[in-house]
C-alpha cells in the first residue's frame, strides 16, 4: 500500500494571507488527495483546537475496533478470518484521515 507520509498530507499546500491554508486528505494507495480543503480562522465557523478533541476521541474510537475486528478474526472459529479481516483496511483510511484532519485544525487554528 503505497500512501503519502502523514506530514505531507497535513502541510498547507496553498497559505493564502487573508484566505486560510489549503490542507490535502489522502488514503489508500493511488497517491491522489481524496480531498483538498481551506481552513480560515477568521471565518464565521473558525476552527479551533477544541474541536480536534473530538477527533481524536474518534480516532482512539476506531482503533479499537480494530483491535476488536483483528481479536475476532483471530479466535472466533464460526468466522472466516480472511473474511472478517477485510474492514481493517477502511478503518485505517478512516483513522489516517480522521488523524489528519484533526492535524489540519491544529495547524490553522495556531497560526
Amino acid at each position: 500500500m503505497n500512501m503519502k507520509p502523514e506530514n505531507v498530507a497535513i502541510t498547507p499546500a496553498n497559505t493564502q494571507s487573508t484566505g486560510g491554508s489549503e490542507h490535502a486528505l489522502w488514503i489508500g494507495g493511488g497517491g491522489d488527495s481524496v480531498l483538498t480543503f481551506t481552513l480560515d480562522k477568521t471565518s464565521g465557523f473558525p476552527p479551533n483546537t477544541d474541536q480536534c478533541a473530538h477527533l481524536n476521541q474518534m480516532i482512539q474510537g476506531l482503533a479499537r475496533a480494530v483491535k476488536d475486528v483483528m481479536f475476532r478474526a483471530e479466535n472466533d472459529v464460526h468466522t472466516d478470518s480472511e473474511f472478517a479481516s477485510q474492514p481493517i483496511v477502511d478503518i485505517v483510511d478512516a483513522i489516517i484521515m480522521l488523524s489528519q484532519l484533526s492535524e489540519a485544525v491544529r495547524v490553522e487554528a495556531q497560526s
